[in-house]
């Protein structure tokens, strides 16, 4: 009975932390911060439009709440109620408790990336949720796997989780890649056959479901979806553009051919507009801008096949010169580190009787955030080798929730290696999974310590 009162304490002692500091975060930042960006997506949301290349699900899951409390202050709880409960719910995962978890835990809830990203109404941020509730659902389904209802409770559950996550952030699938392959392991016992089976019968499940909720939330008589393909036509001009600067010898034969004078205007702008932080800087060109989306597809293939193939060295050349802004800024504060308040255009903003907001509690926090920056706090690589090193510790104890644990690890650290393919920009929030899947690891590692010389509690 004594050890059950302590592993109780420690329990609900972390447990309380948690809900003083999910009180406390709610408390100084509700209804919400918006951007740009959260505005639109509000905007379609309430009035079932489409007018941005933003995610149509997000856009709907904001309508939704907005149907019950009209503007955000009810999809933010929601929201970060569905990461604060991922959190509470560690303990069950584990035989023990140890006090640990409440020293790790009462600091991590207030580093700005929980204390006030979790209010920012992003879709950076709805998916690093649902990412982490897809995983952690999969490690509470291995720890009950001989219960069948609750193991399909629990797995229907990560399904749609990951299914939002991979419609509302474009290389969200990589979270759901790594999901399957824990639940290959969990559920193939060793079987490879069996495995392969549970792996790829979740990942198409989660990618027939996550189509299926995007296919609904668009609205009718919306244009046609075209966002996969502008999205790899604008990689595609940032990256020529990156190889004519880096490289004025680099020739642009395949634009040549039909599209003499945007080539040679590539030439003479490229060095002028192209910077590895973002694309806005060729956006703000119009003239340059114009002339990049007059040249035929086509072309805009073949020459950037040519720079993949025949000039590889160049491609990473400029890949690693966009991927170090996003991964690692030299200069951090040009890279949107956090974002407090309410602003966007005004036409945008009337309809949903919103109005601009900058307020004295805003620029606290805005203060409060700029404290860690320059610190590990403010660094995705600090996240990534955290994340790395609770894998490794997870693989050596390598219980079947431990594997689920671990692969929200890897999904972190290769979501953010992706960006050296796609990055466009730099800005904080598009590696924020990153960060949140390392903190939710370290908060599980302290639960139960997986070394002989920690005691738990």
């Amino acid at each position: 009975m004594k050890d059950l009162a302590k592993q109780l304490s420690a329990r609900w002692t972390f447990r309380v932390v948690l809900a003083v500091s999910l009180l406390m975060m709610l408390g100084r930042n509700l209804p919400g911060h918006l951007s740009y960006d959260s505005v639109a997506q509000l905007y379609e949301g309430r009035f079932h439009v489409r007018e941005t290349w933003g995610p149509p699900l997000y856009a709907a899951i904001l309508g939704f709440f907005d149907r019950f409390v009209p503007g955000t202050a009810l999809y933010v709880t929601a929201s970060a109620a569905l990461f604060w409960t991922c959190l509470a719910s560690m303990p069950d995962l584990r035989p023990r408790t140890s006090w640990l978890v409440v020293a790790v835990t009462a600091p991590l809830m207030l580093i700005p990336q929980v204390f006030i990203y979790q209010a920012i109404v992003w879709k950076d941020v709805a998916f690093a949720n649902c990412a982490v509730a897809g995983l952690v659902c999969i490690a509470h389904a291995a720890r009950v796997w001989p219960h069948r209802v609750r193991r399909w409770l629990l797995l229907i559950a990560a399904a749609l989780f990951l299914a939002i996550g991979s419609q509302v952030r474009q290389n969200g699938i990589i979270a759901a890649g790594f999901a399957a392959l824990a639940l290959g392991w969990v559920a193939g016992q060793g079987r490879w056959l069996r495995s392969a089976a549970w792996a790829l019968g979740g990942l198409l499940a989660v990618a027939v479901l996550g189509q299926t909720l995007t296919f609904f939330s668009i609205p009718p008589m919306s244009p046609p979806q075209h966002g996969v393909s502008v999205g790899l036509r604008i990689v595609q001009n940032y990256d020529l553009m990156g190889a004519a600067a880096l490289d004025p010898s680099y020739r642009l034969d395949a634009i040549v051919a039909t599209s003499p004078a945007e080539a040679a205007l590539m030439r003479q702008r490229a060095r002028l507009d192209y910077s590895g932080r973002r694309v806005d800087f060729i956006d703000r060109d119009e003239v340059m801008t114009d002339a990049l989306w007059r040249i035929p597809d086509s072309a805009a293939n073949k020459q950037w096949a040519d720079l993949i193939v025949k000039h590889p060295g160049l491609y990473l050349r400029l890949r690693w010169e966009d991927f170090r802004w996003v991964f690692a800024p030299p200069v951090i504060d040009w890279c949107l580190p956090i974002y407090v308040g309410v602003d966007a255009p005004t036409e945008k903003m009337a309809p949903l009787k919103l109005e601009h907001r900058f307020e004295d509690s805003d620029a606290r926090l805005n203060n409060y955030a700029t404290w860690f920056l320059g610190t590990p706090i403010y660094e995705h690589g600090f996240y990534a080798a955290i994340s790395l090193v609770v894998a490794a510790l997870l693989f050596w104890r390598r219980q079947p929730q431990d594997v689920a644990i671990a692969a929200l690890q890897l999904a972190g650290v290769a979501f953010a290696a992706s960006f050296f393919i796609i990055s466009i920009a730099c800005d904080y929030r598009y590696l924020y999974f990153t960060d949140l899947a390392a903190i939710a690891g370290l908060i599980y590692v302290a639960v139960d310590p997986p070394s002989p010389w920690l005691k738990s509690a």
